[in-house]
C-alpha cells in the first residue's frame, strides 16, 4: 500500500460514487433513452462523474510506483480527471440552459467552449512540457502553476451556471424554478476539501452526489410532466395559478394554442404521425418561448403558454415569434403535413377575475382564431377550384 496516501479512504469513497452512480443510471434508464439536448448532457455528467470514480483510485494507487507502466498510468488517470471534473461542469451548464430555457445562445456556447477549449490545450502542452502537474523520477505527482486554472475555470463555469439559471428566473418569474444547490452545495465543498487538502480524494463523488441531487428534483417534478411530450402537464398549469391566486400580484400573460387541422393529421397519417407533430409543435414552442415562460400540454393538441409580461408589445412579439417559428419548420422540414396554431391570449388578474375565467377567455379567444383560419382556408379552397 502506498504510505503518501489514505488509499482505503479513496478507495471507498469513490467505491460509493461508482454504485451510487450505477443505482442511479438503472433507475434512470427510462429517462436516458429519450434524448433531448438536456438528457443527453446529463448523461454526459453521469459519464463523466463514473469514469473519474474510476479513474481516482487508480492513480493514487500507481503514484510513487517504479516502471513505465505506472508513470503512464498518472500522466494518463491524472489528466483524466482534469479533462472529467471541466466537462461535466460544462455539460451541466448546457443541461441547466436546455432545461430551463429550451435552447443554450450564443454566447453561452462561445464561453463554455472557449473555457474547455483552453483547458485541453493546456493539458496537451502538459504531456510535453509540465505546465499542469509534474511527475518526478518517484512518479510522484506535484502541482504546477497551471493547474488554478482548472481550478478557476471550474469555478467559473459553476458561477456561469449560476448567472444563467438568475438570468432565466429573472425573465421567467415565479415560472421559472429548479433547485440548484443540489448540484452547487455538493461540487463547492468537495472542491475546497480538496484543494486544502492534498491527498483526500472527493470531488469525483462530490459530482456524483451533485448529479443524484438533479435526478431527484426531476423525479419529483415527473408529476407535472407529459409524458410524450416532456413538457408541464395541467397539473402543474392548476398548480401554479392556485399558488397565483394566493399571491395574485402577477404580471402573467396565458396564451392559448391549438394545432390547424391537427384531427386530418391523425386521419391521414395516423397516430403515430400525430404524436410526431406534439413533439415537433413541443420544440417549436420551447425555443420561441425560450426563458420569458413556459409551455404547458393543457389537452391533446392544445397548449398553453404562460409568459412572464404583461407588456402588449412583448406578448404581441411572443405570438409573432411562434408564428415565424411554425413557417420556418413548414419551409425547412419534408414532412408531409404543415403546423400552424390558433392563438388567443388574455392577461392574469386574479385579483378581479377567477381561474375559470382566465381559461374561458384565452380559450374562447383562441377558438376565434381559429374560425378566422378555417374561414380564410375555406376561400383559399373555392379559389382553387
Amino acid at each position: 500500500m502506498n504510505p503518501l496516501f489514505n488509499l482505503e479512504s479513496i478507495y471507498i469513497t469513490n467505491i460509493i460514487g461508482i454504485v451510487l452512480m450505477a443505482v442511479m443510471i438503472a433507475c434512470n434508464l427510462w429517462r436516458l433513452q429519450n434524448r433531448n439536448h438536456a438528457n443527453t448532457n446529463l448523461l454526459a455528467m453521469m459519464f463523466f462523474a463514473l469514469t473519474s470514480c474510476i479513474a481516482d483510485p487508480i492513480s493514487y494507487t500507481t503514484k510513487g510506483l517504479s516502471g513505465t507502466i505506472a508513470t503512464a498510468s498518472v500522466y494518463i488517470t491524472s489528466t483524466w480527471l482534469f479533462v472529467a471534473n471541466m466537462f461535466a461542469v460544462f455539460s451541466w451548464n448546457r443541461f441547466l440552459a436546455y432545461y430551463l430555457n429550451g435552447r443554450i445562445s450564443k454566447r453561452a456556447n462561445l464561453f463554455l467552449n472557449t473555457t474547455v477549449s483552453i483547458g485541453l490545450i493546456l493539458l496537451i502542452i502538459n504531456f510535453f512540457y509540465p505546465v499542469v502537474f509534474s511527475i518526478d523520477e518517484n512518479n510522484l505527482y506535484t502541482r504546477k502553476s497551471l493547474y488554478f486554472f482548472f481550478l478557476i475555470a471550474d469555478y467559473l463555469l459553476v458561477i456561469y451556471s449560476l448567472i444563467t439559471y438568475y438570468r432565466s428566473k429573472k425573465k421567467g418569474g415565479n415560472l421559472k424554478f429548479f433547485p440548484i444547490w443540489v448540484f452547487i452545495v455538493p461540487i463547492l465543498i468537495g472542491g475546497i476539501i480538496q484543494t486544502v487538502f492534498y491527498g483526500i480524494s472527493v470531488i469525483p463523488t462530490s459530482i456524483t452526489i451533485s448529479i443524484a441531487g438533479i435526478l431527484a428534483s426531476l423525479q419529483n417534478e415527473m408529476i407535472y410532466r407529459d409524458v410524450l411530450t416532456g413538457l408541464f402537464n395541467r397539473t402543474y398549469l392548476d398548480y401554479k395559478l392556485k399558488k397565483f391566486a394566493k399571491r395574485p400580484k402577477q404580471n402573467i400573460t396565458g396564451l392559448m394554442l391549438d394545432l390547424n387541422d391537427f384531427k386530418r393529421i391523425n386521419d391521414e397519417f395516423g397516430h403515430f404521425v400525430g404524436d410526431e407533430a406534439l413533439v415537433a409543435t413541443t420544440q417549436i414552442l420551447q425555443k420561441a418561448v425560450g426563458s420569458l415562460g413556459i409551455v404547458i400540454r393543457y389537452a391533446g393538441d392544445e397548449f398553453i403558454i404562460l409568459i412572464n409580461t404583461q407588456d402588449d408589445s412583448v406578448t404581441q412579439a411572443c405570438i409573432d415569434k411562434i408564428q415565424q417559428s411554425f413557417s420556418q419548420f413548414n419551409n425547412k422540414n419534408d414532412k408531409a403535413y404543415n403546423l400552424s396554431a390558433a392563438i388567443g391570449c388574455y392577461k392574469l388578474n386574479l385579483k378581479e377575475e377567477s381561474v375559470d375565467t382566465f381559461i374561458n377567455t384565452i380559450d374562447s379567444r383562441m377558438y376565434e382564431n381559429k374560425k378566422a383560419f378555417y374561414a380564410s382556408h375555406r376561400v383559399m379552397d373555392r379559389r382553387k377550384h
